[in-house]
């Protein structure tokens, strides 16, 4: 090693093997320790870049995403070099560091919980849709488990569940194989079983979640979507900015093997569930979507929004209060979300809501309106706070996060946003983006208790708004929040809830 670069050096810091659309961690160490080091990473024996990361300090971890195939200076299966360069020009401090994506198949996830199934009846699980094998023909294979249960050639997990093992769980692991290589990955399957006359569930885990544009702002994010509902183990996902005409809902729920429902008149809402949902008792309005799951004894009406997102009224509050101010009321004033709300949602699930004794009603989305429980008012004219979340609780229903923390300082469950903070498209002059909790999971029924409700983001998503620092360049033309491990720009909410039989 040259004597200059003795104190400098780029090492990886996994032993996992790299694969596309998985994390690339690197450790650095720098005798110049400039704020704007750099790593680049290079096709082996290309001189430009095709992707980087700054290297601030004398040393750190810098992470790239194995992800892109497509012509934005992306990464894909191949062999690349990294090197360290000092400040904004190409010295080399340290490198070239040899590296390898594979191009072996792997599922999205290690291990994943099938839905609850009741003894004597059988048991189906799609493990196809969770495969990434890159255009590979794959076969499937059981690798162990139980007699039970097998796996079929295209990769559906299937059996008979013995009465014997009511309360317990059925277990197999399938490997995924590309014949002419030889390589393949594993998946572990759980199946709870019930017993044949007891109830089916006694937990449901409910998450809304604002898609950002049909997922299709960030690289891979369907599949990083599917990789967060496997991981958390949902068992019902709402979804907003989903539009039927590109078929996300159901491009998503068919890889999961799930039960899914569109809204037939292009608002931009959708459900998916891995129970089944009951057509015939399921509806729309113009501003709701409803989906009427069925999970055993347990009928639940799954009410998806996305109201109005005009005057956004905490553009009006004063710089980092959350205060409902005369100003941000003549704001709120002016949007549609009192009137969807009030006359287009709760006015037409009435019905369900005055049933909600025997089939609770969840109602959730993202409202594009903070909580008056989260804002104190200095106004006493109507509105004197939010409205939204305020008929919902004069309807009956209960803020879930809410009631799982009920002091917004301590837990101010923030969705909006964790990829802009900044904003200088609504903002004059621009500024910080006001932080806020704007999606929400809103339930009545007293056969739904709340066991936890948490807001879920994974990694450290990079901004998405176009401050000046963060425009692409020429020689790299993705934006940065396109490698986000996160596929949104909202943080969803998920609700536990026991059911009460």
């Amino acid at each position: 090693m040259p004597e200059d670069q003795q104190d400098n050096r780029l090492s990886l810091f996994t032993t996992e093997p790299l694969r596309p659309g998985a994390d690339i961690p690197v450790f650095y160490q720098s005798r110049e320790s400039k704020p704007n080091n750099w790593i680049g990473l290079h096709r082996k024996d290309q001189n430009e870049h095709c992707a980087f990361a700054y290297a601030p300090g004398s040393a750190g971890v810098a992470t790239f995403s194995g992800s892109s195939f497509d012509a934005r200076g992306g990464v894909g299966p191949g062999d690349y070099q990294l090197y360290l360069y000092e400040g904004a020009g190409r010295t080399v401090l340290a490198g070239p560091l040899a590296l390898r994506l594979t191009r072996a198949p792997y599922f999205l996830v290690d291990a994943l919980t099938a839905a609850n199934v009741q003894a004597g009846q059988e048991c189906r699980v799609a493990l196809g849709g969770l495969l990434e094998a890159f255009g590979q023909k794959v076969s499937f294979a059981k690798v162990r488990g139980d007699c039970w249960l097998e796996v079929t050639g295209d990769g559906i997990v299937a059996g008979t569940v013995p009465e014997s093992l009511a309360g317990r769980y059925g277990l197999i692991t399938v490997a995924a194989c590309v014949p002419e290589g030889g390589e393949r990955t594993t998946v572990t399957v759980r199946v709870p079983v019930r017993p044949e006359q007891g109830p089916l569930v006694d937990e449901l885990r409910v998450a809304t979640w604002n898609l950002w544009y049909d997922a299709a702002k960030v690289w891979g994010a369907k599949s990083k979507v599917l990789r967060m509902v496997a991981e958390q183990n949902l068992d019902i996902v709402a979804m907003q900015e989903v539009r039927q005409q590109y078929g996300t809902v159901k491009e998503l729920a068919t890889r999961l093997g799930w039960y899914y429902q569109e809204h037939p008149c292009g608002k931009d809402v959708g459900i998916m569930s891995r129970y089944p949902i009951d057509a015939d008792r399921s509806g729309h309005g113009a501003e709701y979507l409803r989906a009427a799951v069925t999970a055993g004894d347990l009928l639940v009406h799954v009410c998806c929004v996305h109201l109005d997102y005009h005057h956004y009224g905490p553009y009006q509050a004063p710089e980092g209060a959350r205060q409902f101010t005369l100003a941000v009321q003549e704001e709120e004033k002016q949007s549609r979300r009192a009137d969807e709300m009030r006359d287009e949602i709760l006015a037409k699930i009435a019905p369900q809501l005055d049933t909600a004794h025997r089939s609770p009603v969840i109602v959730l989305g993202d409202f594009n309106c903070p909580s008056h429980r989260d804002w104190t008012s200095e106004v006493t004219s109507q509105p004197a706070n939010w409205p939204a979340t305020l008929l919902l609780e004069k309807a009956g229903l209960h803020d879930s996060y809410r009631t799982a923390h009920p002091d917004p300082r301590a837990h101010p469950g923030l969705t909006w946003s964790p990829a802009q903070p900044w904003d200088q498209t609504y903002l004059k002059p621009a500024r910080v983006e006001p932080q806020d909790r704007v999606d929400f999971i809103f339930h009545k029924g007293d056969r739904l208790q709340v066991a936890d409700s948490v807001t879920h983001v994974a990694g450290q998503p990079a901004p998405a708004e176009d401050h000046p620092q963060w425009k692409p360049s020429r020689s790299w033309p993705a934006p940065l929040w396109w490698y986000n491990a996160w596929p949104s720009d909202h943080a969803s909410v998920i609700t536990t809830y026991r059911v009460q039989h």
